[in-house]
């Protein structure tokens, strides 16, 4: 049985969060991690920051290899960062426990993090990985697949929750729609990719915590 793994980790203790300095409009989004042989590469948002200053920084971490920008927006950069693979941080934790990352973001304060392990030995040895490697995860919710359909929202962020939540409301999910992303964007006054990933990330736990995510057919009447 799968088990999501939900904690915070302080943004000093991870090499690119303290590249983030002390700003709190400046936040960092992961979008995806890519596992190649003995190193991680991760793909993220750098979202109200200086994104010249900030890859200077991240590319005298140790922990880190190389740092590129790969994409520029509106109201951020993307970035992929190489991680040394000698280097014991929570990504690595992650890939080698076979975690699927599904959502890391970071203000100037902490990083949040959600993982899906497929069973709780993983879940267990991940967490043991962190401890030997002294990285210190708080721990906030675990659940399993069984919990996520009691409560398929359970998962989500309070953001999350809000935008779907609003987004229902103002006929967004509509057709046609009844607001585009950029009127629903101005709503929360953030950016249109902003919101949007909020929505897809609230999707994706929904339809997760619903069990359509690993095949589960509903109960015929």
């Amino acid at each position: 049985m799968s088990v999501n793994v939900t904690f915070t980790v302080p943004t000093k203790d991870c090499a690119l969060g303290r590249s983030i300095g002390d700003d709190p409009q400046t936040r960092i989004e992961i979008d995806r991690v890519v596992p190649t042989g003995d190193t991680v590469i991760p793909f993220f948002w750098l979202l109200n920051g200086e994104s010249d200053d900030f890859a200077s920084s991240a590319q005298c971490e140790p922990a880190i290899d190389q740092i590129n920008i790969v994409d520029r927006v509106d109201d951020g950069v993307l970035l992929s960062a190489r991680w040394n693979h000698e280097a014991a941080g929570t990504l690595r934790g992650i890939v080698q426990n076979d975690g699927t990352l599904l959502e890391a973001r970071a203000n100037s304060v902490e990083w949040h993090f959600s993982v899906r392990f497929a069973d709780g030995d993983r879940a267990t040895a991940f967490t043991q990985f962190c401890r030997e490697n002294e990285i210190p995860i708080s721990l906030t919710r675990v659940s399993t697949s069984a919990d996520r359909r009691l409560d398929p929202l359970g998962d989500m962020t309070p953001e999350q929750r809000e935008a779907m939540a609003v987004a229902y409301r103002a006929g967004y999910f509509d057709e046609p729609r009844r607001i585009t992303l950029d009127e629903l964007a101005a709503k929360f006054d953030i950016s249109p990719r902003a919101v949007a990933g909020r929505l897809r990330r609230g999707q994706a736990k929904l339809i997760e915590g619903t069990g359509l995510a690993d095949g589960s057919r509903p109960k015929q009447a």
